[in-house]
């Protein structure tokens, strides 16, 4: 699902939500040029982090230390993993050791 389309779905859900209530999150993180872009993530208990693949033509994983992982993310396919605990989640790409990052869920 492309950015455009999440941020009108997600827009078009907060119409429906009474005010103070708060609503999960989808945060992206972009696979691109051997990195994971941002590196280091913040996101409160309950959202959900989507890694999309921008390469042209190299795929990736996503790897959690708890032992979470997606499938091989070709280009242009997306893995989505929701955090609903307090924590640090460091991750790294299976194929590309330097690739590393890490979900940071504050309450």
């Amino acid at each position: 699902m492309s950015r455009i389309v999440l941020g009108l779905a997600l827009l078009g859900l907060a119409a429906t939500v009474p005010a103070g209530v708060a609503l999960a999150e989808k945060v992206a993180v972009r696979i691109d040029k051997g990195a994971f872009d941002p590196a280091v993530i913040k996101i409160r208990p309950g959202d959900t982090v989507v890694w999309l693949n921008t390469e042209k033509r190299t795929s990736h994983d996503v790897v959690f230390e708890d032992g979470g992982r997606s499938e091989r993310l070709m280009p242009d396919e997306v893995f989505e993993r929701r955090f609903d605990a307090a924590g640090r989640h460091p991750y790294r790409c299976t194929p590309h050791p330097q690739m590393t990052g890490e979900v940071v869920v504050e309450p």
